[in-house]
Protein backbone atom coordinates (compact mmCIF):
# COMPACT_ATOMS: atom_id res chain seq x y z
CA UNK A 1 0.00 0.00 0.00
CA UNK A 2 2.92 2.35 0.52
CA UNK A 3 5.97 0.98 -0.98
CA UNK A 4 7.66 1.13 2.54
CA UNK A 5 9.37 -2.56 2.49
CA UNK A 6 10.28 -3.89 5.95
CA UNK A 7 10.49 -7.43 6.67
CA UNK A 8 11.13 -8.03 10.25
CA UNK A 9 9.75 -5.96 12.76
CA UNK A 10 7.27 -5.21 10.09
CA UNK A 11 4.91 -2.61 9.67
CA UNK A 12 1.36 -1.31 9.79
CA UNK A 13 -0.96 1.35 7.85
CA UNK A 14 -3.80 2.19 9.39
CA UNK A 15 -6.86 4.06 7.83
CA UNK A 16 -9.04 6.65 9.71
CA UNK A 17 -10.55 8.09 7.05
CA UNK A 18 -9.01 12.06 7.76
CA UNK A 19 -5.59 11.46 8.88
CA UNK A 20 -3.85 7.76 7.68
CA UNK A 21 -0.79 6.47 9.63
CA UNK A 22 2.28 4.35 9.15
CA UNK A 23 3.43 2.18 12.14
CA UNK A 24 6.77 0.87 12.44
CA UNK A 25 9.59 0.57 15.16
CA UNK A 26 11.60 3.15 16.17
CA UNK A 27 14.59 1.66 13.86
CA UNK A 28 12.82 2.30 10.95
CA UNK A 29 11.32 5.38 11.98
CA UNK A 30 13.32 7.59 9.84
CA UNK A 31 13.75 6.19 6.55
CA UNK A 32 9.87 5.83 7.23
CA UNK A 33 9.26 9.42 6.83
CA UNK A 34 11.22 9.71 3.90
CA UNK A 35 9.96 6.98 2.25
CA UNK A 36 5.88 7.88 2.84
CA UNK A 37 5.93 11.85 3.09
CA UNK A 38 2.17 11.76 2.57
CA UNK A 39 1.55 9.41 5.48
CA UNK A 40 1.82 10.17 9.48
CA UNK A 41 4.75 8.20 10.25
CA UNK A 42 4.57 7.07 14.07
CA UNK A 43 6.53 4.60 15.98
CA UNK A 44 4.98 1.68 17.73
CA UNK A 45 5.96 -0.90 20.10
CA UNK A 46 8.42 -3.36 18.09
CA UNK A 47 6.89 -6.41 18.61
CA UNK A 48 3.62 -5.44 18.78
CA UNK A 49 2.11 -2.28 16.44
CA UNK A 50 -1.02 -3.05 17.10
CA UNK A 51 -0.93 -1.79 20.43
CA UNK A 52 -0.33 1.89 18.51
CA UNK A 53 -3.23 1.37 16.19
CA UNK A 54 -4.94 0.52 19.50
CA UNK A 55 -4.21 3.76 21.27
CA UNK A 56 -4.62 6.12 17.56
CA UNK A 57 -8.37 4.96 17.76
CA UNK A 58 -10.78 2.59 19.08
CA UNK A 59 -12.34 0.20 16.63
CA UNK A 60 -13.52 -1.91 15.52
CA UNK A 61 -10.59 -3.18 13.54
CA UNK A 62 -10.83 -4.78 10.42
CA UNK A 63 -7.41 -6.10 8.74
CA UNK A 64 -6.42 -8.57 5.25
CA UNK A 65 -5.71 -11.41 8.30
CA UNK A 66 -5.33 -13.60 5.06
CA UNK A 67 -2.35 -11.75 3.70
CA UNK A 68 -0.79 -11.86 7.00
CA UNK A 69 1.47 -14.97 8.70
CA UNK A 70 -0.68 -16.82 11.29
CA UNK A 71 1.00 -15.60 14.29
CA UNK A 72 0.39 -11.85 13.17
CA UNK A 73 -3.55 -12.50 12.20
CA UNK A 74 -4.23 -14.22 15.82
CA UNK A 75 -2.83 -11.43 17.98
CA UNK A 76 -4.99 -8.72 15.84
CA UNK A 77 -7.72 -11.28 16.37
CA UNK A 78 -7.40 -11.66 19.88
CA UNK A 79 -6.01 -8.69 21.26
CA UNK A 80 -8.31 -6.47 19.04
CA UNK A 81 -11.18 -8.14 17.89
CA UNK A 82 -10.30 -8.13 14.38
CA UNK A 83 -12.60 -8.69 11.70
CA UNK A 84 -11.42 -10.32 7.97
CA UNK A 85 -11.36 -7.61 5.08
CA UNK A 86 -9.37 -10.07 3.06
CA UNK A 87 -12.29 -10.44 0.03
CA UNK A 88 -12.77 -6.46 0.09
CA UNK A 89 -8.79 -6.04 0.05
CA UNK A 90 -8.54 -8.46 -2.54
CA UNK A 91 -10.88 -7.40 -5.14
CA UNK A 92 -9.42 -3.60 -4.36
CA UNK A 93 -5.96 -5.15 -5.45
CA UNK A 94 -6.51 -6.86 -8.63
CA UNK A 95 -7.60 -3.37 -10.84
CA UNK A 96 -4.49 -0.91 -11.00
CA UNK A 97 -4.84 2.68 -11.53
CA UNK A 98 -2.62 4.50 -13.34
CA UNK A 99 0.55 5.18 -10.81
CA UNK A 100 0.74 1.15 -10.02
CA UNK A 101 0.59 0.41 -14.06
CA UNK A 102 3.23 3.03 -14.43
CA UNK A 103 5.39 1.22 -11.78
CA UNK A 104 4.90 -2.11 -12.84
CA UNK A 105 5.66 -0.87 -16.36
CA UNK A 106 9.25 0.26 -15.00
CA UNK A 107 9.85 -2.53 -13.21
CA UNK A 108 9.64 -4.65 -15.97
CA UNK A 109 11.35 -1.94 -18.77
CA UNK A 110 14.06 -2.37 -15.90
CA UNK A 111 14.04 -5.90 -16.18
CA UNK A 112 14.03 -6.29 -20.28
CA UNK A 113 17.30 -3.45 -20.60
CA UNK A 114 18.99 -5.49 -17.86
CA UNK A 115 17.99 -8.87 -20.08
CA UNK A 116 19.64 -7.19 -23.48
CA UNK A 117 22.79 -6.66 -22.19
CA UNK A 118 23.03 -9.88 -20.14
CA UNK A 119 22.41 -11.50 -23.47
CA UNK A 120 25.92 -10.18 -24.62
CA UNK A 121 27.34 -11.77 -21.96
CA UNK A 122 26.21 -15.42 -22.19
CA UNK A 123 28.17 -17.67 -24.37
CA UNK A 124 29.13 -21.24 -24.89
CA UNK A 125 30.00 -22.40 -21.37
CA UNK A 126 29.03 -20.05 -19.29
CA UNK A 127 26.63 -21.98 -16.28
CA UNK A 128 23.14 -21.09 -14.42
CA UNK A 129 24.86 -19.64 -11.52
CA UNK A 130 26.92 -17.26 -13.46
CA UNK A 131 24.34 -16.17 -16.42
CA UNK A 132 21.74 -15.25 -13.06
CA UNK A 133 24.14 -13.10 -11.35
CA UNK A 134 24.99 -11.15 -14.53
CA UNK A 135 21.49 -10.46 -14.89
CA UNK A 136 21.02 -9.70 -11.23
CA UNK A 137 23.83 -7.37 -11.50
CA UNK A 138 22.30 -5.66 -14.45
CA UNK A 139 19.20 -5.29 -13.36
CA UNK A 140 20.71 -3.50 -10.35
CA UNK A 141 22.33 -1.46 -12.37
CA UNK A 142 19.30 0.44 -14.31
CA UNK A 143 17.73 0.79 -10.92
CA UNK A 144 15.70 -2.24 -9.30
CA UNK A 145 15.36 -1.96 -5.99
CA UNK A 146 14.90 -5.79 -5.43
CA UNK A 147 14.59 -8.48 -7.07
CA UNK A 148 10.72 -9.80 -7.54
CA UNK A 149 11.69 -13.43 -6.98
CA UNK A 150 14.77 -15.98 -6.87
CA UNK A 151 15.72 -15.70 -10.82
CA UNK A 152 15.66 -18.35 -12.56
CA UNK A 153 17.84 -19.61 -15.12
CA UNK A 154 17.69 -23.03 -17.05
CA UNK A 155 20.10 -24.60 -19.87
CA UNK A 156 19.19 -27.17 -21.57
CA UNK A 157 17.86 -30.35 -20.34
CA UNK A 158 17.11 -27.89 -17.27
CA UNK A 159 14.54 -26.06 -18.45
CA UNK A 160 12.21 -28.53 -18.11
CA UNK A 161 11.45 -27.89 -14.82
CA UNK A 162 9.05 -24.98 -14.57
CA UNK A 163 10.65 -24.11 -11.17
CA UNK A 164 14.49 -25.00 -12.47
CA UNK A 165 16.90 -23.67 -9.58
CA UNK A 166 20.39 -22.01 -11.38
CA UNK A 167 23.07 -24.89 -10.72
CA UNK A 168 26.57 -25.18 -12.74
CA UNK A 169 25.20 -26.77 -16.14
CA UNK A 170 26.61 -24.95 -19.02
CA UNK A 171 25.16 -22.83 -22.18
CA UNK A 172 25.10 -24.39 -25.04
CA UNK A 173 23.41 -22.52 -28.65
CA UNK A 174 22.40 -26.23 -29.08
CA UNK A 175 20.00 -26.72 -26.57
CA UNK A 176 16.86 -24.25 -25.05
CA UNK A 177 18.06 -21.73 -21.88
CA UNK A 178 15.25 -20.11 -20.10
CA UNK A 179 15.34 -17.30 -18.23
CA UNK A 180 12.46 -16.19 -15.47
CA UNK A 181 12.99 -12.77 -13.71
CA UNK A 182 11.83 -9.47 -12.52
CA UNK A 183 12.85 -6.20 -11.10
CA UNK A 184 10.84 -4.37 -7.91
CA UNK A 185 10.28 -0.60 -9.25
CA UNK A 186 8.72 1.88 -6.35
CA UNK A 187 6.92 -1.57 -4.56
CA UNK A 188 5.78 -2.78 -7.12
CA UNK A 189 6.72 -6.20 -9.85
CA UNK A 190 7.60 -7.73 -12.81
CA UNK A 191 7.22 -10.89 -14.19
CA UNK A 192 9.15 -11.83 -17.47
CA UNK A 193 10.28 -15.08 -19.01
CA UNK A 194 12.29 -16.16 -22.45
CA UNK A 195 13.50 -18.71 -24.16
CA UNK A 196 16.70 -19.29 -26.55
CA UNK A 197 15.58 -22.35 -28.43
CA UNK A 198 18.12 -23.23 -31.26
CA UNK A 199 17.18 -23.38 -35.15
CA UNK A 200 16.40 -27.27 -35.60
CA UNK A 201 13.31 -29.71 -34.24
CA UNK A 202 11.76 -30.36 -31.68
CA UNK A 203 12.35 -27.11 -30.27
CA UNK A 204 10.92 -24.73 -32.85
CA UNK A 205 7.37 -26.68 -32.92
CA UNK A 206 7.34 -26.34 -29.13
CA UNK A 207 8.54 -22.42 -29.33
CA UNK A 208 5.82 -22.07 -32.36
CA UNK A 209 2.59 -23.45 -30.02
CA UNK A 210 3.44 -21.64 -27.28
CA UNK A 211 3.44 -18.33 -29.21
CA UNK A 212 0.30 -19.28 -31.00
CA UNK A 213 -1.33 -20.01 -27.27
CA UNK A 214 -0.09 -16.97 -25.95
CA UNK A 215 -2.00 -14.97 -28.91
CA UNK A 216 -5.16 -17.00 -28.48
CA UNK A 217 -5.25 -15.99 -25.04
CA UNK A 218 -4.66 -12.37 -25.96
CA UNK A 219 -7.55 -12.54 -28.30
CA UNK A 220 -10.08 -13.75 -25.35
CA UNK A 221 -8.49 -11.82 -22.77
CA UNK A 222 -11.29 -8.79 -21.90
CA UNK A 223 -12.69 -6.93 -18.67
CA UNK A 224 -15.47 -9.17 -17.42
CA UNK A 225 -13.95 -12.70 -18.95
CA UNK A 226 -13.77 -15.60 -16.67
CA UNK A 227 -9.86 -16.48 -16.14
CA UNK A 228 -10.57 -19.89 -16.88
CA UNK A 229 -11.76 -19.22 -20.22
CA UNK A 230 -8.29 -17.31 -21.06
CA UNK A 231 -6.40 -20.88 -20.06
CA UNK A 232 -8.88 -22.83 -21.75
CA UNK A 233 -8.43 -20.47 -25.46
CA UNK A 234 -4.55 -20.78 -24.32
CA UNK A 235 -4.44 -24.83 -23.63
CA UNK A 236 -6.48 -25.28 -26.74
CA UNK A 237 -3.89 -24.40 -29.22
CA UNK A 238 -1.58 -26.01 -27.29
CA UNK A 239 -3.74 -29.47 -27.20
CA UNK A 240 -3.66 -28.73 -31.23
CA UNK A 241 0.04 -29.27 -31.40
CA UNK A 242 -0.29 -32.88 -29.29
CA UNK A 243 1.41 -31.41 -26.22
CA UNK A 244 -1.39 -30.85 -23.61
CA UNK A 245 0.40 -33.34 -21.37
CA UNK A 246 3.30 -31.09 -21.57
CA UNK A 247 1.47 -27.64 -19.98
CA UNK A 248 1.77 -28.25 -16.28
CA UNK A 249 0.99 -24.99 -14.82
CA UNK A 250 -1.80 -22.29 -15.14
CA UNK A 251 -1.78 -19.84 -18.03
CA UNK A 252 -0.96 -16.99 -15.52
CA UNK A 253 -1.60 -14.84 -12.95
CA UNK A 254 -1.86 -10.78 -11.42
CA UNK A 255 1.44 -9.18 -10.39
CA UNK A 256 1.68 -5.87 -8.46
CA UNK A 257 2.77 -5.70 -5.26
CA UNK A 258 2.98 -9.15 -4.92
CA UNK A 259 4.39 -11.25 -8.09
CA UNK A 260 1.65 -13.76 -7.70
CA UNK A 261 -1.62 -12.02 -7.09
CA UNK A 262 -5.39 -12.75 -8.30
CA UNK A 263 -7.02 -13.16 -10.72
CA UNK A 264 -4.97 -16.47 -11.20
CA UNK A 265 -5.50 -17.87 -14.70
CA UNK A 266 -5.77 -21.22 -14.75
CA UNK A 267 -8.61 -24.08 -15.52
CA UNK A 268 -9.84 -24.12 -11.87
CA UNK A 269 -9.82 -20.73 -11.00
CA UNK A 270 -12.99 -18.90 -10.19
CA UNK A 271 -11.46 -15.45 -10.62
CA UNK A 272 -13.26 -12.93 -13.28
CA UNK A 273 -10.51 -10.74 -14.72
CA UNK A 274 -11.49 -6.41 -13.94
CA UNK A 275 -10.61 -4.05 -15.82
CA UNK A 276 -6.96 -2.71 -15.15
CA UNK A 277 -5.89 -5.78 -13.82
CA UNK A 278 -2.07 -6.76 -14.80
CA UNK A 279 -1.48 -9.95 -15.59
CA UNK A 280 1.29 -12.78 -17.03
CA UNK A 281 0.74 -14.77 -19.92
CA UNK A 282 3.10 -17.32 -20.20
CA UNK A 283 2.37 -20.78 -21.34
CA UNK A 284 5.17 -23.47 -21.37
CA UNK A 285 5.92 -26.77 -22.53
CA UNK A 286 8.14 -28.87 -20.52
CA UNK A 287 9.79 -32.46 -21.65
CA UNK A 288 11.52 -34.68 -18.99
CA UNK A 289 15.52 -35.26 -19.94
CA UNK A 290 14.89 -32.96 -23.23
CA UNK A 291 14.10 -29.56 -22.31
CA UNK A 292 11.50 -26.96 -21.93
CA UNK A 293 10.06 -23.78 -23.72
CA UNK A 294 8.23 -21.06 -22.00
CA UNK A 295 7.63 -17.16 -22.75
CA UNK A 296 6.05 -14.50 -20.93
CA UNK A 297 4.02 -11.81 -21.75
CA UNK A 298 2.64 -8.83 -18.98
CA UNK A 299 -0.52 -7.77 -20.07
CA UNK A 300 -2.87 -4.91 -18.95
CA UNK A 301 -6.72 -5.76 -18.92
CA UNK A 302 -8.20 -2.83 -20.74
CA UNK A 303 -11.03 -2.59 -23.54
CA UNK A 304 -8.28 -3.70 -25.57
CA UNK A 305 -5.75 -5.99 -23.84
CA UNK A 306 -2.76 -3.89 -24.08
CA UNK A 307 1.05 -5.89 -23.93
CA UNK A 308 3.77 -4.30 -21.81
CA UNK A 309 5.98 -5.62 -22.92
CA UNK A 310 8.54 -3.44 -25.23
CA UNK A 311 10.65 -6.77 -26.27
CA UNK A 312 10.62 -9.43 -28.62
CA UNK A 313 10.32 -12.96 -27.86
CA UNK A 314 12.60 -13.38 -30.45
CA UNK A 315 16.15 -11.11 -29.73
CA UNK A 316 18.75 -13.33 -30.72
Amino acid sequence: MTGFDVEFPGSAVVLLGDVDYLIVAELEYERAKEKVPWMEVVKGPRRALWRKAEELCGGPYFADLSYLDFRTAMMLIEKLGAGDVSKKVRELRMSKDEEEVARISKALEISEKAFLESWKEVDEGLDELSAAGVLEAHMREFGAENFAFPTIVAFGESSSHPHAVPGRRKFSYSKPALFDFGAVYGGFRSDITRTYVPDKQPYLDWFNAVIEAINAALKALKPGIRASEVDKAARSVIAEYGFAENFQHGLGHGVGADVHEPPYLSPTSTDVVPKGSVVTIEPGLYFRGLGGVRIEQLVLSDNKPYVLNKTTVVWW
